[in-house]
């Protein structure tokens, strides 16, 4: 399972459910179908046989489902995709995800929407070596987590599951645009591709593309499982990909191994911080003896949680993944908010007085802000300042502290990755990350961070961003 799929020997089936009876309509989901039967099959991704591809658009019976999914699970032996677009709806009494379709009311889902686990035991026995399920639907991602059967399959060899929403969250279809928001990004990365990633996009590729330009965006951030080998295998073409002229670096190869690992770290995390959170609800009621070793679990879950959020944020950075959402704020008011959000009002004072308008991308400046305040609270010292310096074509924000500032010999690798300037602080103490990524972030805005000591004492790290009004 090294190269492409083989078009004669793989099957998908595209479901699109945009008409209800009972439900809102969705009529981007027809949108939805079209286009990527209209990928499958072009000569550019796959080039499948039209009868290899099997639409069923708005169906009325869950039966006709299975039926179309049991004959592509029976004929496929190398590529099986299933593919549902339309509303997730739960079934009240065991909480398993069900897709809707004319008839369905969301409390009364039996007979009348498609059980996920008519799609799941096909795949099951399928001879496919690559099944795929992709549910762009609220939900979705209850195949993915503890609360549904979907683990089971998910343990299969080969397969890969990827949702557009958390398991408790919906899915969106934006008022006036052609796809929704999910399938819309799935398309746009099979037709543009990823630039700096290699001849053939992996399923793993896409799905940290699509991740990231929803989360930038704001909109949902889609699920995936990979418990195995499918996700880092070839999966389509990329249309951006180009030639290089010489061989991988070591720090490219070694960037790569960082992006392959944690992403594959992701996966059995998802299910590891779904049990903590069960065990944190239960803290107040366990044996005593064993509550401090819960706890510990619990602490050192989110912090490797919080580990490989960054290291998947970098990898979007070294894969020219990473995208701006700009809009016009007050950069006074985004650095409040900042202080408030993590409680820092008190040890932290704001120089600022008038406001400041600029266009750049506010979540991003909150990435920046949260590492740089963070970092001159954990090591340097309180007080810390942060002032806002308007000038002529640029601002400056800058954060000082009142500590013993930085070594000078450290000083000019403070933002490289995996960095501390103390290599004997405990390993819980941060993992070396947090200021490259701020680096990178102030350079997507064309911008950059400077650091250095002040003459009395403490250090002082300055923002520069472009004034863009």
């Amino acid at each position: 399972m090294t190269g492409l799929p083989d078009p004669d020997r793989s099957r998908v089936v595209l479901v699109g459910s945009s008409r209800f009876a009972q439900l809102a309509d969705l009529p981007a989901v027809s949108a939805n179908v079209a286009v990527l039967r209209d990928k499958f099959t072009s000569e550019e991704v796959w080039g499948l046989d039209t009868a290899h591809c099997t639409i069923v658009t708005d169906p009325r019976e869950p039966r006709l489902v299975s039926q179309v999914v049991k004959r592509a699970a029976q004929e496929a032996t190398d590529t099986l995709i299933f593919y549902y677009a339309g509303h997730g709806l739960i079934d009240p009494g065991t909480g398993e995800l069900y897709l809707a379709l004319y008839d369905s009311h969301a409390q009364e889902v039996y007979d009348s929407a498609v059980p996920y686990q008519w799609i799941r035991r096909p795949f099951e026995t399928s001879r496919a070596v690559r099944r795929i399920v992709v549910l762009d639907c609220c939900y979705s991602g209850r195949v993915l987590g503890a609360m549904s059967e979907g683990l089971g399959l998910a343990e299969i060899d080969g397969t890969y599951l990827l949702a557009a929403a958390a398991e408790n969250a919906l899915a969106l279809a934006p008022p006036g645009e052609l796809y929704t928001a999910f399938t819309g990004e799935l398309v746009s990365l099979l037709h543009q591709g990823v630039p700096g990633a290699s001849k053939s996009l992996t399923l793993n590729e896409i799905y940290e593309g699509m991740r990231s330009s929803l989360r930038a965006a704001e909109r949902p951030e889609p699920q995936c499982r990979d418990r195995n080998s499918l996700g880092t295998v070839p999966f389509v073409p990329n249309p951006a990909y180009q030639p290089r002229t010489a061989p991988d670096s070591p720090e490219s190869t070694m960037r790569r191994f960082v992006a392959d690992m944690s992403h594959e770290l992701r996966t059995p995390l998802t299910a590891l911080t779904a049990v903590t959170e069960v065990l944190e609800e239960e803290t107040g009621r366990l044996d005593p003896k064993i509550e401090p070793a819960v706890r510990l679990v619990i602490t050192e879950t989110r912090r490797l949680n919080g580990l490989v959020e960054n290291l998947i944020e970098l990898t979007r950075f070294d894969a020219g993944a990473a995208r701006l959402v700009t809009e016009v704020v007050d950069v006074i008011e985004q650095v409040a908010a900042c202080l408030d959000a993590h409680e820092w009002a008190a040890p932290v004072t704001l120089d600022a007085s008038h406001p400041l308008r600029v266009r750049l991308d506010p979540r991003r400046l909150d990435v920046i802000l949260t590492n740089l305040i963070g970092n001159a609270l954990k090591h340097g010292g309180s007080p810390v300042t942060v002032g806002v310096l308007p000038q002529k074509s640029e601002f400056l924000i800058e954060v000082r502290d009142s500590g013993s500032g930085v070594p000078e010999a450290a000083l000019p690798y403070i933002f490289n990755r995996f960095f501390k300037a103390d290599s004997r602080r405990p390993r819980f103490e941060g993992s070396g990350l947090g200021l490259s990524i701020a680096q990178e972030n102030a350079r997507l805005m064309g911008g950059d961070i400077q650091a250095a000591n002040q003459v009395k004492s403490g250090a002082i790290f300055t923002l520069r961003l472009p004034r863009r009004s």
